[in-house]
């Protein structure tokens, strides 16, 4: 266990007492922001020239997933915020001076969807957009919003803007992942100048300009970095519910059975290790993907379409074992653990909005690298 990793492990008792008022309040508890980021979690990604960790992705994604068992929505604000401090490393070094001159705790929540309009002015851009969800705003001093290049070039930017020049709309009500704070960001007219603005397209293809490709951390692959990542919450969620579930097996009993204890059911006892092989599954795939990722980074290597589109395949199905994990234990513990005071009613709530993510999608995943294995162009998103 690597001290980061550690640290996060640490935090289970802050974490898991402030986890219902977060889910009360839809965002995050002070304490719990605090707790973060004093271990060191927001800044795991971030350059290590301006302080940050520069972790190794499967360092983040055992960390993150430390933390989604103690309080899922605080794990998935640790990812996408991580995931904008690494993507911010991608960036003109100007733009990261301006970032990280407040220090290495600065947080960046991300949109990279382009739902918004801009045009091309001297020195920079205007842009004027509704971008959602934004995960974590509620905690963040910047946004990354993508948007649509409209001065002859094709594709998306990202564009590094000030959170006191967006409006936040509190939109966020949901089933699940509440304390995220996932609301509505809007800008009207934001100039923002052409030092922080990274154009998407090169950066998926692993094109880098002025931003430090001597470090393995910030050459690594781009979509199968964030995709990798996004498979730790849904892990930690997972490993939550077996552990409360085998910890409850031996003292709760199974109703109209003559079963006092669920631990000695045959039926409990193939549930339990059917949901124990999907987690170990979805672990060793984040593993192995966090080995494919760093492995090309460290080698100064870009993975073809093909890599990449397989790690996006393994995310997807990464997700759907995590949710049919929960689900089988949840079946299994019994109508007692759908109840709002019940511990395994959040983490079920939690887990289906978590896979709903769209870069999670079964679907999407599977057709784009069915396409990649086939050679069918083009493929369904540059987004591989």
């Amino acid at each position: 266990m690597t001290d980061l990793v550690r640290r996060a492990a640490d935090l289970r008792p802050i974490l898991a007492r402030n986890r219902a008022i977060g889910d009360r309040l839809r965002r995050l508890p002070d304490e719990t922001v605090e707790a973060l980021a004093g271990a060191g979690l927001f800044r795991a990604l971030a350059p290590r020239r301006y302080g940050g960790g520069e972790s190794d992705l499967r360092t983040a994604i055992d960390a993150t997933s430390e933390v989604a068992k103690a309080d899922p929505a605080a794990a998935w604000t640790v990812m996408i915020l991580g995931s904008g401090a690494w993507i911010t490393g991608l960036f003109p070094g100007a733009a990261q001076d301006e970032i990280y001159a407040a220090g290495p705790d600065v947080r960046v929540c991300t949109v990279l969807t382009p739902r918004s309009t801009a045009r091309a002015v001297d020195g920079g851009w205007r842009l004027s957009g509704r971008w959602a969800p934004a995960s974590g705003c509620l905690h963040s001093q910047w946004a990354m919003l993508g948007f649509p290049f409209l001065d002859g070039r094709s594709g998306v930017g990202l564009a590094l803007v000030p959170m006191r020049d967006l409006t936040v709309e509190d939109t966020w009500f949901t089933l699940g992942m509440r304390a995220t704070g996932s609301n509505l960001l809007v800008g009207e007219d934001v100039f923002v100048p052409a030092h922080r603005v990274l154009e998407l397209g090169p950066a998926v293809r692993g094109e880098r300009t002025g931003n430090r490709p001597d470090v393995p951390r910030y050459r690594a692959a781009m979509m199968p970095t964030l995709a990798a990542y996004l498979i730790a919450p849904c892990l930690g969620i997972a490993e939550a519910v077996l552990e409360h579930v085998v910890e409850q097996a031996g003292e709760k009993g199974i109703s109209f059975t003559d079963y006092e204890r669920q631990s000695d059911s045959t039926a409990f006892q193939l549930a339990v290790a059917d949901a124990a092989m999907k987690i170990d599954v979805v672990r060793l795939i984040g593993h192995d993907s966090a080995a494919v990722v760093d492995g090309h980074a460290a080698a100064g290597t870009h993975p073809d379409q093909l890599a990449r589109a397989r790690i996006r395949l393994h995310t997807g199905h990464a997700a759907r074992l995590c949710r049919e994990a929960v689900d089988g234990l949840v079946s299994a513990s019994g109508a007692s653990a759908l109840a709002d005071s019940h511990p395994l009613q959040g983490y079920l709530r939690d887990i289906q909005v978590a896979v709903r993510h769209a870069v999670a999608s079964p679907a999407s995943n599977g057709e784009l690298f069915g396409r990649a294995l086939l050679g069918v162009t083009p493929n369904i998103t540059e987004m591989i």
